[in-house]
């Protein structure tokens, strides 16, 4: 798929974000920052550049420095080696003085997260570029990159919308395919053949690969991390499929619920709460909305069902080019709550009731906000899929 993506347009939104910090240059280390400056999959510890007057470089693991010369749009891509002198911090330290930016602000991502490595400067990192630039103020510009791609560009939506439509067919291969006496793992690998064969570069969730649970591994209190075991899947027990295909440096997450043969009183139950639930939050994918009223929102609703103690007090995450994952989450909490959806944000609804013993279930499925409520990307019913055995 032919995609226009204005990367300069990026670069621009960046540098407007750094001007509101008065930030002379920001070095840009964590995933998301890297996938959206350079435009292409960097896997290996590396740094964007993007200085206040235009200029934007990369700085990357020399043994996979020519692959991204040829698929990056940057014409500043430069090797680093575990060397002396050839180290990535003696680079970033190389382009600070080579932009005049050694006495200035320099912008750095700062931080942490619950998704594990997602790129923050390490504090060694921290303490080493203080030291070789002790005349630099450092600012923590964690937000640069969050809001600069926080809104989608028209290509973006488009490459946005191709994810979700493998992540679909994923899910159809799955419903056509599951049976009693399958193991978790086959039925990933189901879902993983098509991902593959419709274009997926890459399983991109910190789970590793597809996610899928069964029975007793559906339940776990609070569950929402399943990675497919050898566990076979028996009559009447419900199952989480959970995909991530990644296009184009795009990604979807998709997780759908299954059950094999007729559900009990009790999993209906819960199947009806959730999907109401799941409408609730679709729906209030509003712009115009903020993250805590959302919150608020879909806790009065599992409340009033009775579910809230089986449910987890979070219902979403932000969605975009690789590495955009998290910003803004849909939890009531200080760093989010007041945070507003724009017209062209993209979040992934999310949701986990669980009731142990009896049934455990899952959403995540791509949204774009729009001044109505929330589209769906994928178009994979909200509802439980009940199987005939």
């Amino acid at each position: 798929m032919n995609t226009y993506i204005d990367y300069s347009k990026r670069i621009r939104k960046i540098q407007e974000e750094m001007k509101k910090l008065d930030i002379d240059l920001f070095v840009g280390t964590r995933t998301v920052s890297l996938s959206y400056v350079a435009g292409a999959f960097v896997p290996w510890r590396s740094a964007v550049i993007v200085s206040a007057d235009g200029y934007a470089g990369l700085i990357t693991m020399l043994l996979d420095c020519e692959r991204l010369k040829n698929e990056s749009w940057l014409s500043s891509i430069s090797p680093y080696a575990p060397l002396p002198g050839m180290d990535l911090l003696d680079l970033i330290v190389h382009f600070v003085t080579q932009n005049k930016a050694q006495k200035g602000r320099i912008g750095v991502e700062l931080g942490h997260s619950p998704r594990g490595n997602t790129g923050y400067l390490f504090a060694t990192e921290y303490e080493f570029l203080k030291k070789a630039l002790p005349d630099a103020t450092f600012v923590n510009a964690v937000n640069v990159v969050d809001r600069a791609c926080y809104i989608k560009e028209p290509g973006e939506i488009k490459l946005l919308r191709q994810a979700a439509a493998i992540a679909d067919s994923g899910i159809k291969c799955v419903r056509d395919a599951l049976d009693v006496g399958m193991m978790e793992t086959e039925i990933a690998g189901i879902g993983e053949m098509e991902l593959r064969r419709l274009g997926s570069e890459y399983h991109w969730a910190v789970t590793g690969s597809s996610e899928v649970a069964s029975g007793y591994r559906a339940t776990y209190a609070m569950n929402g991390t399943t990675q497919p075991t050898q566990k076979m899947v028996q009559e009447g027990e419900n199952i989480i499929v959970d995909l991530h295909p990644l296009y184009q440096l795009y990604p979807s997450d998709l997780a759908h619920n299954f059950i094999l043969g007729k559900p009990s009183s009790e999993q209906r139950k819960l199947a009806d709460a959730y999907l109401k639930t799941a409408e609730t939050i679709v729906r209030n994918f509003k712009a115009g909305n903020k993250v805590g009223d959302i919150s608020k929102t879909v806790m009065d609703t599992v409340t009033e069902l009775g579910y809230a103690p089986y449910t987890i007090p979070s219902f979403g995450h932000g969605l975009g080019v690789f590495g955009h994952e998290w910003y803004p989450a849909i939890v009531n909490n200080d760093e989010f709550r007041d945070v507003v959806l724009e017209e062209n944000v993209v979040e992934v609804a999310f949701l986990a009731m669980t009731v142990p013993g009896v049934c455990g279930m899952r959403l995540e499925c791509p949204v774009l906000v729009t001044k109505d409520g929330g589209e769906m990307l994928c178009k994979t019913p909200l509802a439980l899929t009940v199987l005939e055995v």
